[in-house]
């Protein structure tokens, strides 16, 4: 498999964002596989959470799933549809993926998706004029662009009919063309030899960075959930393929998983115990083992449940603190992100339940040494201090132009300095805070309790 490494992110008319674009640290500085870390600041309801939600969007049709229910919320209330433009680099080609959704009652509707190429010219001097690879005109019904579709239909007849059916069976489904099962992506990868590098290749490298490589964490997926649920993620190897997957916990009580999740889960614990003794010490993990149950499908399972071990004695998880159970939660991907280039976190509120100071530790570690790539949102300035400056950008308060980075930076200034005086007294190119007035919102409470009593 070739590296595949995210380059940009656009959004238009995406939840608050009219317009909002970045670039990763790594691709401003032509270090395309140095440590890629991007953290995400500003004022609540600003953006932040919205490249969350894209990169979520992205993950699931870039592995052949259907759109998110609720994907029309995601759409500006003052716009029909929304859009979403990836950059990103498969080896040493540079490609682009666009998608276009729209409102259709609560799930949402795909209008377009577009891929596009800018190869690496062969005396590694820059890159060719950008083309495109192929896509899909939901509401026009056609396969664009018209060129390719007729030299794949003039190499094989046969593909003529295959690609229009498969077209249009990624419509019914909500999901993409180029690569949902339901789509053409099996007979995309199944071209003949002469599309192997142009067509073929990426859309299968593609596919496979998204389903194992591309993981997407919002607040409700690090951590415990509101049943008391914790969702271990975890990538491994089978049969020769890498595979992502998460092994539900419930902390309430032990849960029934399979021989094959119970020897998954050991593995883990024993793999997350080496780093986790390191963040937290004396955090030691062990697996529980309550006895056996049959599975919902009839076959035999394993009480388990994971449990600290402490002088001896093994304690539930769930009396851990919530920033233990975070750290617990995410840890595995961390390993991954640490030590594989080709491996991308996207997690909201990082600094959630995380103690201040560990957090600083933490990200200038990964800013450092890892091998991957992490876009983090958060509201904990102390990471500011352990950071460079090309790793944080700011969203503001016009949504025109929702994310910057600050500029006129020196190595001598410290960046949480300058952005609480940049909210304080402005001199940005945008507004990174909407100001709001103290004695306004004194006189608002006051004003609520009465209005209350009367």
């Amino acid at each position: 498999m070739e590296t595949v490494r995210i380059e940009k992110l656009c959004l238009k008319n995406f939840k608050n964002v009219h317009y909002g674009s970045f670039t990763m640290p790594s691709f401003l500085k032509k270090d395309f596989f140095s440590a890629d870390i991007l953290g995400i600041y500003g004022q609540n309801g600003s953006g932040k959470t919205a490249v969350i939600d894209a990169f979520n969007i992205l993950q699931k049709i870039m592995s052949g799933e259907h759109l998110n229910e609720g994907s029309s919320n995601l759409i500006n209330v003052e716009s029909n549809d929304a859009s979403i433009e990836l950059g990103f680099s498969v080896g040493k080609d540079l490609y682009r993926y666009t998608l276009l959704f729209g409102k259709n009652d609560d799930k949402g509707k795909l209008k377009s998706e577009l891929l596009e190429v800018r190869k690496k010219k062969e005396d590694g001097e820059g890159y060719e004029r950008e083309r495109a690879v192929l896509g899909y005109d939901y509401t026009e019904h056609e396969i664009r662009p018209e060129s390719v579709f007729r030299k794949i239909v003039r190499a094989n007849k046969k593909l003529e009919l295959d690609l229009l059916v498969s077209a249009r069976m990624a419509e019914k489904n909500e999901s993409s063309f180029l690569f949902s099962p339901d789509g053409a992506y099996e007979i995309l990868i199944g071209l003949p030899e002469e599309f192997r590098e142009s067509i073929s290749k990426p859309v299968e490298e593609i596919r496979s960075y998204a389903e194992t490589n591309l993981i997407v964490f919002s607040t409700r997926d690090a951590g415990m959930d509101s049943n008391l649920m914790l969702n271990l993620t975890y990538r491994k190897e089978e049969k020769g393929e890498l595979v992502k997957g998460n092994i539900p916990l419930s902390l309430k009580r032990p849960s029934v998983i399979s021989m094959e999740d119970k020897k998954l889960l050991e593995n883990m614990v024993k793999e997350m115990n080496t780093v986790l003794s390191a963040i937290v010490p004396h955090l030691v993990l062990g697996v529980y083992n309550a006895g056996e149950e049959l599975t919902g499908e009839g076959k035999k399972g394993y009480l388990v449940e994971i449990v600290s071990l402490k002088n001896g004695k093994a304690i539930p998880l769930r009396y851990e603190s919530e920033g233990i159970i975070k750290i617990i939660s995410i840890t595995n991907v961390l390993l991954c992100v640490y030590n594989n280039p080709s491996v991308c976190l996207i997690i909201d509120e990082f600094d959630a339940s995380v103690f201040e100071y560990l957090l600083g530790e933490l990200i200038s570690i990964f800013s450092k040494g890892a091998k991957g790539q992490m876009i983090f949102t958060s509201h904990n300035l102390r990471i500011l201090e352990m950071i460079d400056k090309d790793s944080v950008i700011f969203s503001t308060s016009n949504p025109d132009n929702r994310y910057i980075r600050l500029t006129n930076i020196k190595s001598t200034n410290n960046l949480r300095d300058v952005y609480i005086r940049s909210i304080l007294l402005g001199g940005t190119k945008e507004n990174i805070y909407e100001e709001t007035d103290s004695q306004e919102i004194g006189l608002a409470l006051r004003r609520a309790w009465r209005d209350g009593k009367e």
